[in-house]
């Protein structure tokens, strides 16, 4: 897959960029399973989002789209989940070093900040079944290998208009 021409500026904030490819990044993003507005607007979450792709790709962590983060938004494979828990996360499970990670993974895809504190509350379980909707899968609220995996999981890069 090749990704489109760059058109610079870079995607940066602040200020908040609203060129043409503030779009098509976005929902470029959202294809491969990000949790992102797709508004046209690169803001605080944009850039947080965009630093977080940086992370799992090994680019340079500065939140802003330039030529190389563009390239791979496009053409990166997708990211590998860890290992699941042996067994299915549900609420009530506290201090639990997998709610953990599963909790830091989804605020890291742009679901709302969850606290990163191990323990699956009210919140953790509205987030999980919002990420089931989000990526088609039941919504049953717990974490099971799918909704585990779902949460590192990127669709093989598409091809955005341009």
């Amino acid at each position: 897959m090749t990704a489109p021409s760059f058109q610079p500026p870079p995607l940066t904030f602040p200020p908040p960029t609203t060129t043409a490819s503030v779009k098509p990044w976005q929902q470029q993003l959202r294809d491969r399973g990000w949790h992102i507005a797709v508004d046209g607007v690169c803001g605080p979450e944009s850039k947080r989002l965009c630093a977080n792709f940086q992370m799992e790709h090994r680019l340079d962590q500065d939140g802003i789209v330039g030529p190389k983060t563009w390239k791979a938004t496009w053409e990166a494979p997708g990211t590998e989940p860890p290992e699941p828990p042996g067994r299915t996360l549900e609420k009530g499970d506290m201090n639990n070093a997998h709610v953990r990670r599963w909790q830091r993974q989804v605020n890291n895809r742009g679901w709302p900040q969850l606290d990163v504190d191990g323990d699956f509350g009210p919140q953790t379980e509205s987030i999980c079944k919002e990420l089931q909707e989000f990526k088609g899968l039941p919504k049953t609220g717990k974490i099971d290998r799918h909704t585990w995996e779902e949460a590192w999981l990127e669709k093989a890069p598409v091809a955005a208009p341009m």
